[in-house]
């Protein structure tokens, strides 16, 4: 079995996973919502831990959800300048993107693993939960968008060596 082969089978097993996590929480934090209404609308008093809960929820559930969107590339991108450029230069442009969304992860895991023990002595104030439990989620999907860019680095650098092993095949 090939590298890459190993390595398509993980993404699609951890976006699979992803994907049923964000479906559940996307469910819980409606669940929450409308027991909340709810226990407003029928008692004129509020449930003082479903708030909080389904807040902390909806974080684990975009930064889940942000894996998914980069996995599939409908994550929030300026592309003028790509669209109009062709050719290998567009290439170049996406790797130089590739290679930046994965310094910018890689910042941003350093400074989270690095604020996780800070947050680790605090608790929520309804639920008492440790809020690490609640911003671990941050380093966690950011590592994994992190090795989708390397995946994607890989895979548009290999584009390169393909195209010119092509041009010589016709040349030769």
């Amino acid at each position: 079995m090939k590298v890459s082969d190993l390595y398509k089978q993980i993404a699609n097993v951890l976006k699979k996973i992803v994907e049923a996590l964000v479906i559940i929480s996307f469910a819980l934090m409606v669940i929450l919502v409308f027991a909340q209404v709810v226990t407003r609308y029928l008692t004129n008093n509020s449930l003082t831990w479903s708030e909080e809960l389904s807040r902390f929820i909806m974080v684990w559930m975009v930064y889940l959800a942000s894996i998914l969107t980069y996995s599939l590339g409908q994550h929030i991108v300026v592309d003028a300048l790509i669209v109009n450029i062709k050719g290998v230069t567009s290439n170049i442009l996406l790797l130089i993107n590739k290679v930046f969304v994965l310094v910018f992860v890689s910042f941003v895991v350093i400074g989270a693993v690095k604020f996780l023990p800070t947050v680790a002595i605090q608790v929520s104030p309804a639920n008492r939960i440790v809020m690490a439990h609640v911003y671990i989620v941050i380093p966690i999907s950011l590592f994994c968008i992190g090795v989708l860019a390397i995946g994607d680095i890989v895979k548009t650098a290999l584009s390169f060596t393909k195209k010119d092993e092509a041009v010589q095949e016709v040349v030769l």
